[in-house]
């Protein structure tokens, strides 16, 4: 399976994960604070290039009746950007309620709160990750 670089995109903060090179697992690669333009695709390419990555999966977060909000369309000029920088496809993919998964399971499991806020967007990352992988299976077996 090809490598795939999943990315929970926030206005703070951006979580990233990855898939195992038999595309078996997701894994969270890392949790970042946002700086600038310039910093966020560098810490993309840092991970792009290390994994080896051929596609880019963004989580989109449309509203819960399926149309895209505010918050949508700037993960649409996010991923136009992407898609200037890297030569990969990008591709963008349902994200509605990754962050409160990956909240409750931090909060169950009682992670502190300094701790939660570097790792929650990771963890949605690979939500996002292990459901767009899900998803290829599904169609891979339907062909």
């Amino acid at each position: 399976m090809k490598r795939l670089l999943a990315i929970d995109y926030g206005d703070v903060r951006m979580g990233l994960a990855v898939n195992d090179a038999l595309g078996i697992t997701a894994q969270g690669v890392c949790s970042f604070k946002r700086t600038s333009l310039k910093n966020d695709m560098e810490k993309i390419k840092e991970v792009m290039v290390s994994h080896h990555v051929e596609e880019i999966v963004v989580g989109m977060p449309f509203m819960p009746g399926g149309d895209k909000g505010r918050k949508a369309k700037e993960v649409d000029v996010f991923i136009g950007i992407l898609k200037e920088h890297f030569p990969v496809p990008v591709v963008e993919w349902d994200e509605r309620y990754t962050t409160v998964q990956a909240e409750e399971i931090l909060d169950s499991s009682g992670v502190s709160l300094k701790k939660k806020k570097s790792v929650v967007d990771m963890l949605a990352a690979t939500f996002i990750l292990e459901s767009y992988m899900e998803n290829l299976k599904k169609k891979n077996e339907l062909q």
